[in-house]
């Protein structure tokens, strides 16, 4: 393999895998390896939210990864399924409004064979010993099989996980504490109730039970329980020993079989301070790592991943700024440090031990859980799609805010989603304009268009009416025909989006004037 590299991945699991996959197709060299010999088969996350599946889309695969899942209409805050009480997705402005419950293990599966698509192969057996920054360039010691190397990249970004060795070798504190409770977790056949409302939860004065149903009828349960908090250095779990938790927490006499994988694990609730230094990121565990309440950990490194792939090949291609790679941390060290603060509340408040105290916590959640505006909160907030990055002074209405997904048609009226529009690896302009400014501000949109065109910027031109076979630009036409972009962006015609490679607004200027647009365009695109 080769000793150079634009970028060193450590690590491959979802976080390396999709940043792997960010920097290879848009044409940027990069390297992932990691230590382990052979693809892990065990999978610690489940839950799919549906902004990482809005990401995932734009790689073309959240199609493959929706047919190999299960979907669960949303979160279950409940105590006891006799009343439940839901977070429910159902309501969210996405084309996966619901939670995909996905092992993990498949989701590493689907990510390498794409990037294998790529050209790009996982140096697997393959661990990272050591590294320097030499201010121009990372020098890396790699250790495999047929012995030990050197390498040189532009820039490492450490993805392995909440032991990072990049991390220790930074001198970066994982900040937080460690869980004082010990888990169950077993994935098993379940006999005597039937999982049919997505996820669920069940809590006494024993502990917390997690139910989540797998697509082939088995489940996975997780238990916390106060019975067996003792001896926590003994790693095996027996299914007698699950089976008794699980039917004590849930109060009913259920049986467990077929176990596939056992065992005891407990969580940290940690964040490093910076996620940068120099030339080296941390993303994913190496970064932060969460209680399992809620399902973030696996699905913000992605996002993670996701943020810092785009931005790092814009940059090593010429394309943007060096400035652009510290933004990475200014915008993903809030999501992080406030996925940190969502599982940790939602996991305490599900642990009350003292009776009077859950029975408060259970009047609040069924006084305050049902309210469209608790509900818009937390569906927002734990799917992702309520995610807001700051934006510069001067950028606009919703600038920095995810653009939802939005109906258009093209020459032909044939349907075209602005997400598969998206897929372009690079910025997007938008130009939402109506038939009668394409003639009086032809001018300066002849000249906007120039610009996206001399920057390698996708540019499409989009009618509020009309139809689009009636103008000839150096841009693709499209109709609004839904009225989608004043329903959901509130956009007049006039205005013009730029949109960043991961659904974000970068900018938003209502005027065609190339001078108006320009200040904001350079803080993004080139040098």
């Amino acid at each position: 393999m080769a000793k150079h590299a634009n970028v060193l991945i450590t690590g491959a699991g979802p976080t390396g895998l999709v940043l792997a996959t960010e920097l290879a197709r848009r044409g940027v060299s990069c390297r992932i390896i990691e230590k382990r010999p052979t693809r892990s088969t065990r999978s610690k996350a489940l839950a799919v939210h549906a902004r990482t599946l809005e990401l995932l889309d734009l790689l073309g695969l959240a199609d493959e990864f929706v047919q190999r899942g299960y979907t669960s209409p949303g979160f279950s805050l409940s105590a006891h399924t006799q009343q439940p009480l839901r977070a429910n997705l159902h309501q969210l402005d996405s084309a996966f409004p619901y939670v995909l419950i996905l092992p993990q293990a498949e989701t590493d599966a689907l990510l390498a064979a794409h990037l294998n698509k790529l050209g790009v192969q996982v140096g697997r057996g393959t661990e990272l010993t050591g590294f320097e920054d030499h201010g121009d360039h990372i020098g890396a010691r790699l250790k495999s099989w047929d012995g030990e190397q050197l390498i040189k990249a532009r820039y490492l970004v450490g993805a392995d996980g909440a032991s990072s060795l990049v991390r220790e070798t930074l001198g970066l504190p994982f900040e937080g504490s460690k869980y004082v409770w010990n888990a169950f977790l077993g994935d098993v056949v379940m006999d005597g109730h039937v999982v049919t409302g997505g996820t669920e939860q069940y809590a006494n004065e024993r502990g917390l039970a997690l139910i989540l149903p797998f697509a082939d009828g088995s489940v996975r349960i997780i238990t916390i329980d106060r019975a067996y908090q003792e001896g926590l250095q003994r790693r095996d779990l027996d299914l007698a020993e699950l089976q008794e938790s699980a039917c004590a927490i849930m109060e009913q006499p259920i049986t467990l079989r077929e176990p596939r994988g056992l065992s005891r694990w407990g969580s940290e609730l940690r964040q490093v301070p910076r996620y940068q230094v120099g030339r080296v990121f941390l993303a994913g565990d190496a970064a932060h790592t969460h209680s399992p309440a809620g399902g973030q950990g696996m699905n913000t490194g992605i996002q993670d991943a996701f943020n810092l792939g785009w931005k790092l090949a814009q940059v090593v291609q010429g394309r943007a700024p060096e400035v652009l790679l510290d933004s990475y941390h200014a915008e993903r060290h809030p999501v992080g440090k406030q996925a940190l603060r969502a599982s940790d509340l939602i996991l305490r408040s599900l642990l009350v031990r003292r009776k009077p105290f859950r029975l408060a916590r259970d009047a609040l959640f069924k006084l305050f859980v049902p309210l469209p505006f608790v509900q818009r909160t937390l569906s927002h907030s734990l799917s992702g799609v309520g995610i807001r990055y700051t934006a510069p002074v001067g950028a606009g209405k919703l600038a920095g805010t995810r653009v939802p997904d939005i109906d258009l048609r093209d020459t032909d009226f044939c349907p075209v989603r602005l997400y598969e529009l998206l897929r372009e690896p690079s910025y997007t302009l938008i130009v939402y304009i109506s038939p009668e400014q394409v003639t009086t501000e032809g001018a300066e949109l002849t000249q906007l268009l120039a610009l996206a065109a001399q920057d390698r910027v996708i540019a499409h031109v989009v009618l509020d009416a009309g139809l689009p076979k009636q103008h000839e630009l150096e841009a693709n036409v499209l109709i609004d025909y839904k009225g989608e972009l004043e329903q959901k962006l509130f956009a007049q015609p006039g205005e013009v989006f730029l949109l960043r490679p991961d659904a974000h607004i970068a900018f938003r200027i209502n005027s065609l004037k190339v001078e108006d647009v320009e200040t904001n365009w350079r803080r993004w695109i080139g040098q």
